[in-house]
């Protein structure tokens, strides 16, 4: 999944969007001329690529699954303690678990892949009008790219998709024609998904379901929404669709397609998280790591590409506002836990994430107490 980023680059980081020739040469562009080898920047170290490579495949079999998977059904009957004891495990031992019926339409989910596709199958003029402006994080284009810096094979637009950013940095492209009805619908019932989510989060810490939303002020919390796509490539053994990362938000909500790309490490392996159809894979963020004081672990994760079919996928990053304290909630904390992490607002965080991004170094290291 991408990682999520919280702001305006200009009130965090002179970081600057991508200039025209970067816009000029986004993968789907080169994939159309008909490469058959890939521009050195696009290249890994050998020490960084991957040693598998999943063939595109369209069902999964849930019993060889590896990543937990939770019905919600389960929530409203006789085994709501067993299902929100599964989530706290999955939230453990794996920092990412996938949910079944969740209460989001598959109707919906299926409109907002076939928005995806509508937008990537424009013209590259078209697409050009939603580029990423400087100073601005959203759009279409890849953030963080330099001369210096390997490029992963992605393209990508990113919005607001819901919350007061939406009004302030707004990025609604004005094709597909229905794309800001569409989203509007599917954003409204992600965050409604998302706070059932925190809320459930909050009884697996054995809290009352409104602690975790009182500590985030859920009132002002956005939803930053990515369109991700991922084009067949030519020598995938080679790249990345994304680097090893993980998210800032507090939980991020990823729609996958049919095609396998998206993996987690454990234990110093890269494990696949298979699509499942009408699934959400749900992960922990950074930002809920520290505030469960380290209980609950943001996992780095990665996505590879294959040389058949592209891939689609939607995350949505569920965020804070920017003047948001973040810290250990204090209900968890006692002379034998005391705090790992030290209070800070949101706006320093993603400040960090502007001027490291995507180094395979753990942003949440830097703000322990005690740095090993």
């Amino acid at each position: 999944m991408a990682p999520s980023a919280g702001f305006t680059a200009s009130e965090v980081s002179p970081e600057p969007a991508p200039d025209s020739k970067a816009l000029l040469e986004m993968v789907q562009l080169l994939v159309t001329k008909g490469i058959t080898e890939i521009p050195q920047k696009f290249i890994q170290p050998e020490r960084s690529r991957a040693t598998v490579l999943h063939p595109p495949v369209e069902t999964c079999d849930l019993a060889q699954l590896h990543i937990p998977v939770i019905d919600m059904t389960g929530l409203d009957g006789e085994n709501k303690d067993q299902v929100i004891a599964d989530i706290a495990k999955a939230c453990e031992e794996w920092g990412f678990f996938q949910v079944l019926n969740h209460g989001v339409p598959p109707s919906l989910m299926r409109d907002m892949r076939q928005l995806s596709e509508e937008f990537f199958a424009l013209s590259p003029e078209e697409k050009e009008v939603n580029k990423i402006k400087p100073g601005t994080s959203v759009g279409y284009g890849r953030l963080f790219e330099t001369s210096t810096t390997v490029a992963n094979w992605v393209d990508r637009i990113t919005i607001w998709s819901y919350g007061e950013q939406k009004r302030t940095e707004p990025c609604m492209p004005p094709k597909p024609e229905r794309f800001s009805l569409v989203v509007a619908e599917y954003s409204h019932a992600v965050v409604k998904l998302c706070i059932r989510l925190m809320e459930i989060l909050s009884m697996t810490l054995g809290l009352e379901p409104y602690t975790l939303g009182e500590h985030i002020n859920s009132k002002t919390v956005g939803l930053r929404t990515s369109f991700n796509y991922y084009p067949p490539c030519p020598q995938p053994e080679l790249v990345l669709g994304i680097m090893p990362h993980a998210d800032t938000s507090f939980i991020t909500v990823l729609q996958q397609d049919k095609t396998p790309g998206l993996e987690i490490e454990e234990d110093g392996q890269w494990i696949l998280v298979p699509p499942i159809p009408d699934a959400f894979v749900v992960n922990i963020g950074d930002l809920l790591q520290i505030v469960s004081n380290g209980r609950y672990k943001s996992v780095m994760h990665r996505v590879l590409v294959n040389n058949t079919v592209g891939r689609f996928s939607i995350p949505n990053f569920f965020m804070p506002s920017k003047e948001t304290i973040i810290q250990p909630l204090k209900e968890l904390l006692s002379e034998s836990n005391p705090p790992l992490y030290r209070s800070f607002k949101f706006a320093e965080y993603i400040a960090g994430f502007y001027i490291k991004p995507l180094t395979g170094r753990r942003l949440i290291d830097s703000f322990l107490l005690d740095p090993r």
